[in-house]
């Protein structure tokens, strides 16, 4: 009976003890155990709170000389990094004061940002009315922009450094 408890005992430690350490193509150490998990080695997560920050955004209703009505948006960001930024990526949530999400966007922003800096909006994503259209993006986000009532989140997915470094987060 002891020789038994202890062949098994040794059998299952053999069997959790030997595992396949395997590399993947993009350089991860994957250790993959006999009974079925894994474990990723020597990951390193980025953040894009060390490198850039939403620091706020150009959120503004616009009618033109030709009485065009437009809602102008683009993110403020700050360069928190010491290299200059080249081309961001970035995800935005509009939502109503009740917190539900109106309209979610992808957008990307090709501004240069210069270390320790912010961007200027100069070139922003514009929602037009279209009066004979309801529903719209340009209708969904009206009052969040004529009261400020509700309110955006933006956070980024990628950032491109002068040189050429792409990092992707999220």
């Amino acid at each position: 009976m002891k020789r038994a408890v202890f062949t098994t005992l040794l059998t299952l430690f053999i069997s959790i003890a030997y595992a396949e350490t395997v590399t993947t193509t993009d350089g991860r150490t994957i250790v993959l155990n006999k009974d079925g998990t894994y474990q990723i080695q020597g990951v390193k997560t980025s953040s894009s709170d060390s490198m850039v920050e939403v620091s706020s955004h150009l959120f503004e209703h616009n009618v033109d000389k030709y009485s065009q009505k437009t809602i102008r948006f683009m993110p403020i960001f700050t360069n928190k990094s010491d290299k200059n930024i080249i081309a961001l990526k970035f995800t935005t949530k509009f939502l109503d004061p009740f917190g539900r999400v109106v309209l979610e966007m992808n957008g990307d922003s090709e501004e240069k940002i210069n270390s320790k800096k912010k961007s200027t909006a100069n070139l922003f994503y514009v929602f037009k009315d279209n009066q004979f259209i309801d529903g719209e993006n340009y209708d969904k986000l009206l009052s969040t922009v004529t009261n400020g009532t509700g309110s955006i989140k933006t956070s980024v997915t990628a950032i491109v450094f002068e040189g050429g470094e792409v990092i992707k987060l999220q």
